[in-house]
This record gives C-alpha cells, structure tokens and sequence, in this order.
C-alpha cells in the first residue's frame, strides 16, 4: 500500500508539473523537483527508522510543497531571440511595436517614413540579430526602417 502512494504521489507531481507549461512562473517546476529530492531524503531518513515508504512519501509532499512556493517566486525568462526582446520592452512599454507589425505595414504599402515615424513615436526598441535583418529584408522591410528598429 505504502508503494503505491509513492507512485500516485510521484504520477501526480509529474502531472502537475507538465500541466504548468503555460504558467509565467515555475511553480510546477518547483513541485517536481521538490518533490523528487523530499521524496529521496524522506526515504533516507525513514529508512534509518524503518518506515522507508512513508518518510519517502512524507517527504515527497513536503519536498513538493515546499518547491512549488519557491517556483512560484521564480519568473520564466521568455523565449529566444526577438520575441523575448518584444516581450520584455511590452512590459515597460506597451506601445511597443513588434517585427511583425512592422513587416504587416511594409506589405500593406505604408511609406517607409509613416513606419519610421511609428517607431520612433512608440518610443518602440528592438534588439535585432543579423537573422532578423536578413528576415525584414526579405520580407521588404526597407534599410531606412531597419535603421530605425536598430536605434540609427
């Protein structure tokens, strides 16, 4: 019986944590790994005891518990590249334009210096790799707007 709690406790941390992907902070994260080493040093020292299953499971709860609201605490860092850039200046600045706005007012035929105004006005700043220029060039974003994305 006390195996089986120690599974369903385990299952159910696995669960939690794959659930959280979408969460901003890494509460699920903190469960698991929580969760893992209580479980561990709760089987340790229940061992020394002799009830090895219930410290484990005492200490996989404890663990877990106790990871989740330090996971909590702990902000995920956005993902890669110029997205991440777009999200933090969103942040602090939610007239923040983005590469696709801008790629969106090239092909709809806005002129060069509208977009260039637009950025500047927005107080927009991008971060921009030699990949992302590559891609507003072929996407037919002109020098003189790439310029102004690049702070020029």
């Amino acid at each position: 019986m006390n195996k089986t709690m120690v599974t369903v406790v385990s299952v159910s941390l696995l669960v939690s944590a794959a659930g959280c992907q979408s969460s901003p902070n890494r509460a699920g994260e903190g469960a698991l790994i929580g969760g893992l080493i209580g479980a561990g040093a709760g089987a340790i020292i229940g061992h020394q005891s002799g009830e090895r299953d219930k410290g484990a499971l005492i200490g996989g709860v404890t663990g877990a518990l106790a990871g989740t609201l330090v996971g909590s605490q702990v902000q995920k860092q956005p993902a890669g590249g110029q997205q991440a850039a777009g999200a933090q200046g969103q942040s602090s600045n939610p007239n923040q334009m983005s590469v696709p706005q801008i790629i969106d007012m090239t092909r709809q035929g806005v002129h060069e210096d509208v977009i260039v105004d637009r950025i500047r006005l927005s107080n927009s700043r991008f971060v921009l790799s030699a990949e992302d220029v590559a891609y507003l060039q072929q996407n037919g974003v002109s020098q003189k707007v790439i310029a102004a994305m690049q702070g020029y």
